[in-house]
């Protein structure tokens, strides 16, 4: 069989889609086909999608000689479901505004009729109210009746209009997820190439890649077991594609080259202080080039700054196969659950919220990285709520927030305040605080908690932070931070209690900002 005659003669194949690969910025589809053949044939492969990338064509077929590898346009005279299902929602949308309009110009014919009674009533009345053949009280109910309809036509007016601004958008966005669909599912591309091999049956597979066309991202339930010391990470992936084409039955690789509030602790700061005047004085400086020296110090902060590199490479296949329609809603797939050692403390900064979160502290003993993001937090069967989760590789340590125990009671007092002049002449102010933190375990068992208490830092000389008195002794101490920390363990209703003392100084007449 010559050329001409295998081009007239095409063999039209149907295959199947055996493998999805999803990166961040394209989706590679995989097909296979059992074909037969007698000698020398133009395969064809039609209904492949028409946002394919040509050139990303790949063709394998043992023990057969390939031809050239032609891609052509091709377009389905039959519409698909989807499309269908578009065309209804279309059609749907126009016959309410259809109806919408005609209810408007009803109402615009009755508010004519009604306003044209209202126009010739007065002198309608005056004739026959001089004849004597109606009373002035039957002019008056039928008066209050056209006035009543009038307010209600009105009142109907207004909104049908908003109804109309409604079904208008909504519309208006059909018609586009509808030009949309079309565009991806009806115009359609068809694989052809020449084939020469002894008769027989072969197995066929090509790919090709789709750009933008698929995504996934990670997602986890962590589950928290303090008594047992674990917590169990169940991976999953939310995956969504709208390829123009479903998947049935479809082995899923999911790959990345760069992955990417309300239960997370807080983390000390420092508390800082300035005099106000000061702050606002430096802000009028000017710097060459007419900045302000506020807006230079801001720059200057911002390019030390230092870059994070998060990239990870991976690939993970999807347990089983996956089935999942083009444009369908986003679907959750497992990837695997494990239970990992942790450690568990309680965290509280009482400066920051009078309360106890529960962390863990988790080792990744797994073979697997954890790519960055959300997570649903559980204490046993109890959800307590969500967070974001950085990327945690292979024995890597991290601390998550398991949420606020309402059974460790944490209060924070100012005991009291009061303000003094020293230094010579009285040139200098001084505020003097004393505060008492106390934490109470009601759990039936002991715990251990991380205590931070935190005083105010100076910034300017002009202002001095002076503690006078801490009780009991810390265990570690920031001074740049102004931070003390303390990891007492409480037995079942046992309280903890620091006395926290100290002084600030600065220039008599002056403000502090930050203070309070």
């Amino acid at each position: 069989m010559n050329l001409l005659s295998a081009l007239i003669f095409g063999l039209v194949a149907s295959s199947t889609i055996d493998t999805v690969v999803v990166y961040p910025n394209q989706v590679i589809v995989r097909r296979s086909a059992t074909v037969t053949i007698t000698g020398e044939k133009e395969i064809v492969f039609p209904g492949l999608p028409g946002g394919l990338i040509d050139k990303s064509i790949r063709v394998r077929a043992s023990g057969l000689k390939i031809g050239e590898v032609m891609v052509k346009k091709g377009y389905l005279t039959e519409p698909t479901p989807e499309v269908k299902r578009l065309e209804q929602k279309v059609q749907t949308l126009e016959d309410s505004a259809q109806r919408l309009e005609d209810e408007t110009a009803v109402l615009k014919a009755k508010e004519d009729f009604l306003g044209s009674i209202k126009l010739g009533a007065p002198e309608i009345i005056a004739r026959e109210l001089q004849q004597g053949k109606v009373s002035p009280e039957s002019w008056r109910s039928a008066l209050s009746f056209v006035a009543e309809e009038l307010s209600q036509v009105k009142a109907r007016q207004l909104r049908l209009l908003r109804q109309k601004d409604e079904v208008k958008k909504r519309l208006e966005a059909a018609k586009q997820e509808l030009q949309e669909a079309r565009a991806l599912v009806e115009n359609r591309k068809e694989l052809r190439f020449a084939v020469d091999g002894e008769p027989g049956s072969y197995q066929i597979s090509f790919s090709y890649a789709i750009p933008r066309a698929a995504e996934w991202q990670p997602c986890y339930e962590l589950r928290a077991d303090p008594a047992q010391g674990t917590i169990s990470v169940a991976y999953f992936a939310r995956v969504w594609q709208r390829t123009g084409e479903d998947w049935d039955n479809v082995k899923v690789l999911l790959s990345t080259a760069a992955p990417s509030s309300a239960i997370t602790p807080p983390e000390p700061q420092p508390w800082l202080l300035n005099l106000i005047e000061e702050t606002f004085r430096a802000k009028a400086l000017p710097v060459p080039g007419g900045a302000m020296a506020e807006e230079a110090t801001v720059e200057r902060e911002a390019l030390e700054v230092t870059p994070v590199e998060t990239g990870i490479s991976l690939q993970y296949a999807i347990p089983g196969r996956v089935s999942l329609k083009s444009g369908a809603s986003i679907k959750k797939l497992p990837l695997t659950q494990v239970s990992l050692p942790a450690e568990f403390e309680f965290y509280t900064l009482p400066k920051a919220q009078e309360k106890a979160f529960l962390t863990g502290t988790m080792i990744n003993s797994s073979q697997f990285v954890f790519l960055a993001g959300e997570a649903n937090t559980f204490v046993g069967d109890e959800f307590t709520g969500t967070t974001y989760t950085s990327a945690i590789a292979p024995q890597e340590s991290v601390r998550l927030g398991f949420g606020v125990d309402e059974r460790v009671k944490v209060k924070q007092e100012l005991v009291k305040t009061f303000k003094s002049r020293t230094g010579l002449l009285g040139k200098t102010e001084r505020l003097q605080f004393v505060y008492r933190t106390t934490v109470e375990n009601y759990h039936p068992r002991p715990i251990k908690i991380r205590i931070i208490e935190q005083v105010p830092v100076s910034q300017q000389k002009e202002i001095r932070v002076v503690v006078t008195k801490i009780e009991p002794k810390f265990l570690e101490h920031n001074p740049e931070n102004g931070t003390y920390t303390y990891e007492p363990e409480l037995k079942q209703g046992e309280r903890f209690e620091i006395n926290l003392e100290f002084y600030v100084e600065y220039p008599a007449g002056k403000k502090i900002s930050g203070l309070f």
